[in-house]
């Protein structure tokens, strides 16, 4: 899957390859092997060439605030083919919702025929060993619902339309 991140002003291409239990992380054409492993509440380690991370990832929607140490950097996740396809939807007809990477589906908090306003949480994926809660970009209906808790779902997979 991959992504744009911007990572306090630092704007990164991120390729992520999910491979049995770790991933593959390419930034900016550097690549990393990582295991990501969740503790606490907000709190992962990480392994990353033979070394050991403790983090903590407090998520709100696309937004995230990492803290390692006395360290803090809020990092924002945009996928580049969903910005295009929104900016020429001019807000008019069906959106689709995606998945920006490869996940499994935790929860869905609404049902097909709902009002939603824009902002307002709709599913939660699991991806990466973080919940990420996708919320409705704009006001509509809920159409179809393709997916249900415990189904795994692939970058780029439609979970839902709104109408």
């Amino acid at each position: 899957m991959r992504i744009t991140a911007k990572a306090g002003q630092q704007l990164l291409d991120v390729d992520i390859e999910r491979r049995d239990g770790s991933y593959r992380v390419e930034v900016d054409g550097v690549r990393y092997e990582v295991d990501a492993l969740k503790l606490e509440g907000a709190f992962f380690s990480i392994l990353t060439e033979g070394r050991s991370y403790e983090v903590s990832v407090e998520a709100k929607g696309d937004t995230y605030h990492v803290r390692h140490g006395a360290a803090e950097l809020l990092v924002t996740l945009s996928d580049p083919s969903r910005q295009a396809r929104e900016a020429g939807e001019g807000g008019e007809g069906a959106e689709n919702i995606v998945s920006m990477m490869p996940g499994k589906v935790v929860r869905v908090m609404i049902a097909e025929g709902d009002e939603v306003e824009e902002g307002q949480g709709l599913v939660v994926v699991e991806a990466m060993k973080m919940e990420n809660e996708i919320a409705a970009t704009r006001a509509g209906k809920v159409g179809t619902i393709n997916v249900e808790p415990g189904q795994t779902v692939e970058g780029g997979a439609v979970l839902m339309v709104i109408e």
